[in-house]
């Protein structure tokens, strides 16, 4: 029977290539967002399965216990790993320095590295292998650096690394002595470059890094991972580990066990454990997810079949006259289902990759096995007999005499209601996400405008990187190139920032500051609110003024006029207010100090002779190598550094675009079976006059009401999101006019409505006669 309707169901779906296509896409685009969903389930339970004998495995916690309030750390101190080697079911221990971000100094600038220093036993207790170099190189030889592929990439393109030396800032030189495969699946401790874990011993007492290899209390920046010999000893070793705790000033340490396995998904309990994955509330959330993609899904396949129902049901009348039982027709239907969603699924890969492209973090690592084929073809199974469920029973249930005669009077379903909460539903969403679209693209113009108008092409940024530069500074001032430089950590937006407490009127508040030069009101043109700038004459050893901008003023409830000339604590000094500047017109508007601390300064602010930048750029580097000649100069043009909001625009755009097609086939198959549904009443009214207009408008009203209410639902939705993007980037350029608004809304329906008139226009084609013959 089976084989039977396999052979119909094919010759059916050939005979209605359209709708067949229509079915394919609307499925498709549903489960592509399934399935990169369960993309992201697969890699978060797949995370470190590639370890060989993962069940042995296990990291050591610290729990701090501080006045009895507890707290559970992802980290432990390096002094409990011999500690552990001594216990007689321990195979092996590995420790891992986490030393964080560092910058490796190329040709091209600095480049953000993320080092971890470690031992040879990390190779033979993880999964990670070496594609060149030895494991032993790590005791051998203190300065070997070991590479991942993709790092390996990014700094040295296609040439070959082995031997090349580079440097790390602040850390020294080091020789390449291997390359670490990029691991199949994702990892709860990702690396970009491995060191000697006696170079960090050595460091430490150079001074370079923190000095944690033989401090009990210093235990947040390291990890020790542990192999026992079964998977049974692990719960005696947590037995073991309480004989190990150590009572430090004020608190106590304990360690825990846990095993790898159960590190994914993310315990929010513990801390510094940042790249443990999704935790299970994300995982639960993901979920849902799935299962409402999976009923949207289903119910634009409803939605078409019915629009559809017409043609098939002289079908099923003929079936069952020549003796099909209901069983069989239902059997048909889900077997036709089922049959468009795997066909689906196979167009559903291109759609991922496609989505891929503007989902922020979709990079991630998982492995086409066996379990995630099944769960992948469960899943188009589910969608398809979830999706021909009621089709089929519909269907099913017709009598051959009822559909042969008269077809037209049966109402296929009373609950289309639920059907228009559906469309209302998608179309609310959508013009939330049209609205958002609108007012980050507006938002991104303004801001280019207001960075192009305010900012010079013509200025440089220079990172001191903590180093002294008066002598740099007069240095790069004799260049022929250079205009002026300004020792500031503010350019029209703040470069860095510092929190002070101020006190003011018996109020204390935590403010945040900038240090900036004192020429630069006057080298920038910038017009003071009320009050003046810094005077030329700073004093040197004592902070005597600041400049507090709009906002700040309101802070502290004071009119900026009444406010210039109060002094004001800040932390233990008090200073004078000399003016109030303007309120930031890029980036964040928050209240703001600006101070003069010389010895807070992060970055020189160059301004250069137009169309010099190349020379200019030479020149300055050149004059950084020769006062600190052991780092690297980070110089960039200011109007780069600006961050856009270009990618969240695409990511709403796509998302909108994606369920706008979704919502669009949805009412597509609902305005089908509504021209069918109503020939005869339409056939009567052009009888009786009614023009083609008229005819259309019958039907393209009532949808164009169900637009109209998910506008009233989806603009209040959209300006609350707007509202909060408004906070979240703190500029006031998220304009939510009624210009903008329209705009999202109008597309929306706009689009809508036109899906709606590909088939309410048949409406005006009726011939009266041919449909009251037929009636």
């Amino acid at each position: 029977m089976i084989r039977n309707n396999l052979k119909l169901v094919t010759r059916i779906l050939l005979n209605n290539k359209l709708f067949s296509v229509v079915n394919i896409l609307s499925l498709s685009l549903s489960m592509a967002v399934g399935v990169i969903l369960f993309t992201f389930v697969k890699a978060n339970h797949d995370t470190d399965h590639f370890h060989p004998k993962l069940n042995q495995l296990a990291r050591i916690l610290t729990q701090e216990v501080v006045g009895g309030a507890e707290t559970k750390w992802a980290t432990a101190p390096m002094p409990l790993a011999p500690l552990l080697e001594s216990v007689s079911f321990v195979e092996e221990t590995v420790k891992v320095r986490l030393s964080g971000k560092h910058n490796l100094q190329t040709d091209g600038g600095d480049v953000p590295i993320d080092i971890k220093f470690s031992e040879p036993s990390f190779f033979t207790v993880f999964g990670f292998k070496l594609l060149s170099g030895s494991a032993q190189s790590l005791t051998n030889t203190p300065n070997a650096l070991f590479l991942t592929e993709k790092t390996a990439e990014k700094i040295f393109g296609n040439a070959n690394p082995i031997g090349q030396t580079v440097r790390f800032e602040n850390l020294g030189s080091y020789t390449v002595e291997g390359i670490i495969q990029d691991p199949p699946l994702e990892t709860h401790l990702p690396i970009e470059a491995m060191g000697s874990i006696h170079a960090a011993e050595m460091l430490e007492k150079k001074g370079a890094i923190a000095t944690i290899s033989q401090d009990w209390g210093e235990f947040k920046g390291a990890a020790i991972y542990v192999r026992v010999n079964s998977e049974d000893y692990l719960k005696q070793l947590g037995t073991t580990l309480h004989h190990f705790s150590r009572k430090l000033d004020g608190r106590t340490l304990q360690f825990l066990v846990q095993p790898i396995e159960a590190i994914t998904p993310r315990n929010n309990d513990i801390k510094n454990d940042h790249d443990a994955g999704t935790d299970w509330s994300g995982v639960k959330t993901q979920l849902f997810l799935i299962l409402a993609v999976t009923l949207l899904s289903a119910f634009n396949y409803i939605s078409l079949t019915l629009a559809r129902a017409f043609s098939r049901a002289k079908e099923v009348g003929v079936r069952k006259t020549i003796g099909a039982t209901r069983r069989q027709i239902i059997g048909q239907f889900l077997v036709e289902s089922t049959l468009v969603s795997l066909v689906a699924l196979m167009f559903t890969l291109p759609c991922i990759e496609i989505l891929a492209h503007y989902i922020p973090d979709m990079e991630v690592a998982f492995s086409y096995d066996t379990p995630l084929i099944v769960a992948l073809l469960a899943y188009a199974v589910i969608t398809g007999v979830v999706a021909g469920a009621f089709p089929s029973w519909l269907l099913s249930a017709f009598q051959p005499i009822q559909i042969l005669r008269k077809m037209k009077h049966i109402k296929l379903f009373q609950g289309v209601a639920v059907y228009k909460t559906l469309i209302v539903v998608q179309f609310s969403l959508t013009i939330t996400l049209m609205i958002l679209v609108v007012l980050l693209a507006d938002y991104e113009i303004k801001n280019h405008a207001i960075i192009r108008s305010t900012i010079p092409p013509n200025v440089l940024t220079l990172d001191l990187k903590g180093e002294k530069y008066d002598n740099l500074q007069n240095d790069i001032n004799q260049l022929s190139q250079v205009e002026t430089t300004l020792a500031t950590n503010w350019y029209y937006e703040a470069v860095k920032k510092g929190t002070c407490s101020v006190t003011s009127n018996d109020k204390v508040l935590e403010i945040n500051y900038v240090s900036i030069d004192p020429k630069m009101i006057e080298t920038e043109g910038i017009r003071l609110r009320s009050g003046q700038s810094f005077p030329q004459e700073m004093p040197q050893n004592s902070e005597q003024f600041v400049l507090v901008n709009e906002a700040a003023a309101k802070l502290l409830e004071s009119e900026s006029e009444t406010l210039v000339g109060q002094n004001l604590q800040l932390d233990s000094s008090y200073v004078q207010v000399i003016g109030v500047m303007p309120n930031e017109i890029i980036g964040q508007t928050i209240p703001l100090l600006y101070r003069h601390l010389p010895e807070e300064i992060t970055t020189l602010t160059i301004k250069i002779k137009p169309n010099t930048e190349l020379e200019a750029t030479k020149a300055i580097q050149a004059v950084w190598s020769n006062n600190f000649p052991e780092k690297t100069a980070n110089l960039q043009n200011v109007r780069d550094g600006y961050s856009s909001s270009g990618e969240r625009i695409r990511f709403f755009g796509f998302f909108a675009l994606i369920v706008m097609i979704i919502a669009g086939l949805g009412i597509l198959g609902i305005a089908s079976y509504s021209v069918e549904t109503r020939t005869k009443e339409l056939g009567i009214r052009k009888v009786l006059g009614a023009s083609k207009i008229n005819l259309v408008w019958t039907i393209t009203g009532n949808f164009g009401i169900l637009i109209l209410i998910a506008g009233l639902i989806g603009v209040p939705a959209g300006m609350f999101a707007g509202d909060l993007i408004r906070q979240d980037l703190g500029s006031s350029l998220i304009d939510l006019s009624f210009i903008n608004v329209s705009l999202g809304v109008g597309l929306v329906a706009l689009i809508g409505l036109l899906t709606v008139l590909s088939q309410t226009m048949r409406a005006g084609q009726i011939e009266p006669v041919k449909v009251l013959k037929i009636e």
